[in-house]
């Protein structure tokens, strides 16, 4: 019974809670609102200082010369002049004052926001100019406009944005045209082109912007070296969506991003295209989904974060500047004194003779018994025993006990150093090996039925959304996200390879996709994701600038 009553609470609660747009002074914040009261401690993001005490027990919110004193009898004071009564709440130390007498304190004036929300002003902005130049439309004010305040939505050639409250100076000037309804402003802008465009809004402190991209007319410039293009192309007789990113890599870099939190957890793409500020990324390697741990070989900056799987094709980019896919043979070595051990894994929870350990890991390392841990810190031994994390300057080696009688001369100070084994040709900056590999140096290659049983879970046999890079015989680099449009699940692996063949790509390989797939650009998801939502992922490849 005690439960049911719980329950029939939170419903009725749930009922008669809502939200309300408070904007002080150029300041907003979204209360919840609760049987007409709100949280004072919220008003702190307005600038307005709250106080409790813990002697008396009371409250005091405070602002400008004013002083509101709040009573746990429910009685609010103000300017120790007026009083109201059972306009305060107190819930342990949660305060709660009424949401009509804050309106009449702060001197707001009720409204409706573009979305229906209810708005608690101190003044409505007024928009004074709409100038659209350069694929930008741009709406300058006097006084704030917060986000809630903005309604915003495309069609084919039309792009229409309500702000609500707001009051209108402005003139139409083609192709943009202001009108008012009430103490709303519509501007409507007319694109003079039969496509829907793709919009990014950016709030600035009295204005504005709407960033319009129309790849679907032809390759977009994004940075130097960086286009976009969107287009609906038939492939294998299905509709699909696909979007490009032509790059030019002697201009930008393309380098692999690890999630914030280290190797063995997982982040959206946006999330690391706007951590590391750049210009897009699409994901990258396949990963274990019960430990979050990518598979194959992955380099950063020169530095092997996971060692290489076997077989499958690997993206590189070199520090001369220049991408290539390649399968090549990698072997990492750790020599320790005149001890040469081959690695068996880097950043890995699996078991191996010889790991690595680097601080980019996220997971604390695995503490075994029958291994032998070395705390490697510039290039020399600092300490014997295990660790939870390795140096930031550093690794850790961790070494099957059955060579201990080749460790037991090994002393803090001896030298520690990779050696790599390898037929490529060039000094590998960034890495990325995942596939199938679809194209290599213009053809279909000879074992590509071997390459598609590489891969577990029917991946390359099966209809999917694709991430895959491509490179062209000048040099440059394509990535690009194949989205289903239609329900028929996406591509194949042969529908790629006649795909890539028909663009003229010189190599070509997939990284993972079905709901892994996403392509960002700056703060935009630019393609269609097969579940509406993006998930996380441990690695992504990034459009950067390049670094010298």
């Amino acid at each position: 019974m005690k439960r049911f009553y719980s329950i029939l609470l939170m419903i009725l609660a749930s009922c008669v809670m809502g939200q309300v747009l408070v904007g002080f002074q150029g300041k907003f914040v979204v209360l919840q609102e609760s049987e007409g009261f709100v949280e004072v401690k919220d008003l702190e993001k307005l600038g307005l200082t709250f106080v409790l005490s813990e002697v008396s027990g009371r409250a005091y919110l405070i602002f400008e010369k004013k002083i509101i004193l709040l009573n746990k009898d429910g009685t609010v004071t103000v300017d120790f002049l007026d009083v109201y009564e059972k306009s305060a709440r107190f819930v342990g130390k949660r305060v709660f004052i009424k949401t009509e007498l804050l309106q009449k304190i702060l001197g707001l004036k009720p409204h409706r926001t573009a979305s229906g929300q209810t708005a608690l002003l101190d003044s409505a902005p007024i928009l004074v100019s709409a100038v659209f130049e350069k694929n930008q439309l741009k709406l300058s004010f006097v006084g704030f406009v917060s986000e809630q305040m903005v309604s915003a939505r495309t069609s084919k050639g039309k792009l229409t944005v309500e702000i609500s409250p707001c009051l209108s100076s402005a003139i139409s000037v083609e192709p943009v045209k202001v009108s008012t309804d009430g103490a709303s402003v519509i501007v409507e802008l007319d694109l003079g082109a039969d496509v829907e465009p793709v919009m990014v809004m950016k709030m600035e402190a009295n204005a504005l912007s709407f960033e319009l991209r129309m790849p679907m007319l032809g390759r977009e410039w994004v940075a130097n070296g960086v286009y976009w293009q969107q287009t609906t192309e038939r492939i294998g007789n299905k509709e699909l969506l696909v979007n490009y990113l032509w790059i030019d890599p002697s201009v930008v870099e393309l380098k692999p991003a690890i999630s914030s939190s280290g190797i063995g957890t997982m982040e959206s793409v946006e999330a690391m295209v706007a951590r590391n500020g750049a210009i897009a990324g699409v994901n990258a390697s396949y990963f274990d989904p019960n430990t979050a741990i990518p598979i194959g070989l992955l380099i950063v900056d020169g530095k092997v974060l996971q060692n290489v799987y076997g077989e499958r094709p690997i993206f590189v980019y070199s520090y001369a500047g220049t991408a290539h896919i390649e399968r090549f043979y990698f072997e990492l070595n750790v020599r320790v004194g005149q001890l040469l051990f081959i690695v068996k894994g880097v950043n890995t929870v699996a078991l191996g003779d010889v790991l690595v350990f680097t601080r980019e890991f996220g997971l604390p390392i695995p503490k075994r018994d029958d291994t032998i841990y070395f705390v490697v810190e510039n290039g020399k031994v600092v300490s014997r025993g295990w660790v939870s994390k390795a140096p930031e300057k550093g690794f850790v080696l961790a070494v099957s006990n059955k060579y201990e009688k080749y460790l037991q001369e090994v002393r803090a100070g001896d030298l520690v150093e990779y050696v790599i084994n390898t037929n490529f040709p060039y000094r590998i900056k960034h890495a990325v090996e995942a596939g199938p590999l679809l194209l290599y140096q213009g053809a279909p290659i000879p074992d590509r039925n071997q390459e598609k049983n590489r891969y577990g879970g029917n991946i390359a046999r099966a209809n999917a959304t694709r991430t895959l890079i491509a490179t062209t015989q000048d040099g440059k680099v394509a990535l690009m996200v194949i989205s289903d449009q239609n329900g028929s699940g996406g591509v194949n692996y042969d529908e790629l390879v006649e795909f890539c063949l028909s663009k003229g790509f010189y190599s070509a390989m997939n990284f993972d996709g079905g709901s892994s797939s996403v392509m960002v650009i700056k703060d935009k998801i630019v393609s269609r994701t097969p579940t509406g939502w993006t998930r996380a992922v441990p690695v992504s490849l990034l459009v950067v600038q390049r670094s010298q």
